[in-house]
């Protein structure tokens, strides 16, 4: 009877996700696409509604643990918000939904060392926390992967959490072996719905518990065979380095996005305010706070022939960027070597830059968008 009402459960779910993913209709069909261009001037598109995302969205099928891996790693430290990665831990990246206001408030970032906000199709983007040894209680809503995201989780040898994906992820997480959990395999074993509504695909959540019972159930190893890709300063004090400019606002425009960053020099933190209000988590209720800010300039392009406008992008080679942390602004370069490899980030002299303790947002933007500091 047990199995008979998980398999129900399951097919009810599949169900929902694919109503919920429903085709698009002509309106939809019309936005535009971002496609990346070489010019300089930034590309704004002033919707303020953008459309739902598209169909196709497809589980991707789970990637069994090697006979070698299994438990035994480093246990891991006392939950502490903005404790630093703790060394030889693996950690878990997790998509998160950032599509209008029905994903708010989100739940668990305030406890992720490292956060990815990264374009997808529509001109929108998506999140991507990564948790070392923190114990959020809801991390959510969990959605759908995307290839390029791979990229980013692979740096840090993560296990990789979503609900669902494209075809260009499902692909990629098989041909790579990506250690994966996937919600809309799983359902209710590991995530749950807030909401009632079976056309609602934006209320899907986990715990930090639930993924590692399951990462566990799995033999997924929880040691990681890379090393942490930055380092922090060691001191009592935070490290500015001398030049750069004044940086006491930082605002990015994503096509059909809008982040800002105002310094608050009594917390030493930048307060993150997303469509200009400001970004609150969910169990806390506190308005989301970064030390340093990270942002990347890569090359963008709509994936010919996907009706969906879903992008590519090139992640490795080098690129341009900037550091921020307490109330500076820094350019800096970025080069990786392949999808694999981790990133390294150093100062227009070619030092490493160094991180201060706190939370990292990485905002990974397309060559042409634009970025104001102040």
């Amino acid at each position: 009877m047990g199995r008979k009402l998980a398999l129900c459960l399951a097919m009810l779910m599949l169900a929902a996700y694919v109503s919920g993913c429903g085709a698009k209709t002509p309106e939809q069909l019309a936005e535009t696409a971002v496609v990346e261009t070489a010019l300089p001037e930034p590309f704004i598109n002033t919707r303020n509604n953008p459309g739902e995302l598209p169909a196709g969205e497809q589980p991707v099928g789970e990637q069994p643990g090697s006979a070698a891996d299994g438990p035994g790693g480093p246990a891991a430290p006392e939950e502490d918000i903005y404790s630093l990665p703790y060394e030889g831990m693996r950690p878990m990246a997790v998509m998160i939904d950032n599509q209008g206001s029905k994903v708010l408030p989100q739940g668990g970032l305030d406890k992720a060392q490292i956060i990815f906000e990264v374009i997808v199709e529509g001109g929108l983007t998506r999140l991507m926390p990564v948790f070392w040894g923190t114990e959020p209680e809801m991390i959510g809503p969990v959605r759908s992967a995307r290839h390029y995201f791979l990229d980013f989780s692979m740096e840090y040898d993560a296990v990789y959490v979503h609900y669902g994906g494209s075809p260009q992820a499902g692909t990629d997480i098989k041909k790579l072996n990506i250690n994966e959990i996937d919600g809309i395999v799983l359902g209710p074993d590991v995530f749950w719905d807030l909401t009632n509504d079976p056309k609602n695909w934006q209320d899907s959540y986990t715990s930090m518990e639930k993924l590692k019972k399951y990462a566990e159930k799995r033999k997924f190893r929880d040691t990681a065979n890379v090393e942490f890709p930055f380092r922090y300063n060691e001191s009592a004090e935070d490290i500015v380095p001398a030049g750069g400019d004044d940086a006491m606002s930082v605002a990015l425009k994503y096509p059909s996005m809008s982040v800002r960053f105002d310094y608050d020099s009594g917390t030493r933190t930048y307060k993150r305010f997303r469509y200009d209000k400001e970004h609150i988590e969910r169990v806390t209720g506190k308005q989301l706070e970064a030390k340093n800010i990270i942002v990347m300039h890569v090359r963008n392009w709509t994936i010919e022939g996907d009706y969906a406008g879903r992008q590519d992008m090139q992640t490795t080679g080098t690129g341009k960027g900037y550091f921020i942390t307490c109330g500076k602004a820094y350019r800096i370069t970025w080069s990786k070597e392949s999808r694999s490899s981790q990133t390294k980030f150093a100062y227009e002299n070619g030092e490493p830059i160094v991180l201060n303790r706190g939370q990292t947002w990485i905002q990974i933007m397309p060559l042409n968008a634009k970025v104001t500091i102040e």
